[in-house]
């Protein structure tokens, strides 16, 4: 990675047209701080959030479950209810409401134990996230043109959030006491709050998101979207590899919990990946970046990313030894990961036939629907699987249906040509 100093606001803010751009330094500096500061808060909360959640409504873990699908659902669908708004106010103000929404949100949770409070509370932390990730990417999608740029801002944003993932479970085992939260959410509130005012301060408020008009916005757009190729493959690549990623945290976890015995070796092998990303991350992103300017296309690099997910669920089945198979699985994972993230964006970024805000929603319906139905399918039918001793057939199955998909895919994509301003 390049080492980011500080700049001019007249070097941050660079005119393209009748449109501000901010700077490639500025949007790394500014989003990588930011991303670092909300990531620790939302994963500090969420390995004890369930726990936290059961607790309070006298352990009902139907509860807590519903609770928890609800917050989820927030994240990746509720900033659809705003989007035609979210224009009339500089990119600064809503993104740090967005945060504060989010901070006051888990912040509440110490304050009620009433079931539709908790709803409530967890729904606005919801939204915040869901308000701020969608600006961010229609941001990114804004100021930077050349794909290789905006994949390492990606990259740079991918390695701050796994950093907290790393770190955040060790920030709620110090802070959470199971008779009092207090500490741990005032923590994350907190966080939030700090990462609003990096927002505040980073970005410029002469700064807005692009207007929309009926065109690029309304039904017929979307639909005129839905029969766009490179959207229906964007959003099939990015559903079935969200849906082979949602695997990791559901039935991987739930493999190492059952097969894996000493403590510490299953904190390894579900703590791997966020490691690896941090350590890994900026090398992928150089590869990738190579790739992007000699041409290959972002949804065939995404294909590459779900294959690779294919590959790690697939050497679950194969009859290797649980820990070696288990460790190399999370190898393939994180690399999948790496690869995954920063190209669904950018391929999402790609589409033109409608505006950047309705692009970035399809990509988080995408998202969650896939990790969703995957957590579901790794939550139940891996479970049934287990217990009649099919759990191999399950991965082997699971990774040959993501394999096949992605590799059809593959096997008929051609690499584009580089546009004129990408090679930069």
């Amino acid at each position: 990675m390049t080492t980011m100093t500080a700049t001019t606001m007249t070097e941050t803010v660079e005119r393209a047209g009748p449109a501000l751009r901010l700077s490639e330094t500025t949007l790394r500096r500014t989003l990588g701080v930011n991303y670092l500061l909300c990531q620790f808060g939302k994963f500090s909360l969420m390995p004890v959030l369930a726990v936290m959640l059961a607790r309070g409504s006298g352990g009902s873990t139907s509860a807590a479950g519903f609770h928890m699908f609800a917050f989820l659902m927030c994240v990746g669908l509720s900033s659809l209810a705003v989007s035609r708004w979210l224009p009339r106010l500089p990119y600064a103000v809503t993104m740090a409401a967005g945060m504060v929404c989010s901070g006051a949100g888990f912040g509440a949770l110490a304050f009620t134990t009433r079931p539709e409070l908790v709803l409530l509370a967890l729904c606005l932390a919801g939204f915040g996230n869901s308000v701020h990730g969608v600006l961010v990417r229609v941001l990114v999608a804004e100021s930077l043109t050349a794909e290789p740029a905006r994949n390492t801002v990606y990259g740079i944003v991918q390695i701050a959030t796994n950093a907290a993932a790393a770190l955040g479970p060790f920030i709620a085992g110090v802070l959470y006491v199971s008779s009092d939260n207090r500490s741990l959410l005032a923590f994350v509130a907190i966080a939030y709050l700090a990462a609003a005012v990096t927002l505040l301060v980073g970005l410029p408020f002469g700064l807005r998101p692009p207007g929309t008009t009926r065109r690029t916005e309304g039904v017929r757009a979307r639909l005129r979207m839905l029969r766009d190729p490179e959207c229906l493959h964007a959003l099939a690549l990015t559903g079935v590899g969200a849906f082979a990623y949602g695997q990791f945290y559901s039935a991987f976890a739930l493999f190492v919990a059952l097969a894996v015995d000493p403590a510490m070796l299953r904190a390894v092998l579900l703590g791997g990946p966020p490691i690896l990303i941090v350590l890994f991350q900026s090398w992928v992103t150089v590869l990738t970046n190579r790739r992007l300017r000699a041409g290959t296309a972002p949804l065939t690099l995404l294909a590459l990313a779900v294959i690779a997910f294919g590959a790690g669920i697939v050497l679950l089945g194969v009859g290797l030894p649980v820990v070696a198979g288990a460790a190399v699985a999370v190898a393939v994972f994180a690399f999948a990961e790496m690869l995954f993230g920063p190209m669904v964006s950018i391929a999402f970024n790609r589409l033109t036939n409608v505006s950047p805000l309705t692009s970035s929603n399809f990509q988080g319906v995408s998202l969650t629907t896939g990790e969703a139905l995957g957590s579901l399918s790794g939550g139940a039918v891996f479970l049934a699987c287990y217990h009649h001793g099919a759990s191999d057939w399950y991965w082997l199955a699971l990774g040959a249906a993501t394999l096949a998909g992605a590799g059809l895919f593959l096997a008929r994509a051609r690499t584009t040509p580089v546009r004129p301003d990408e090679g930069h």
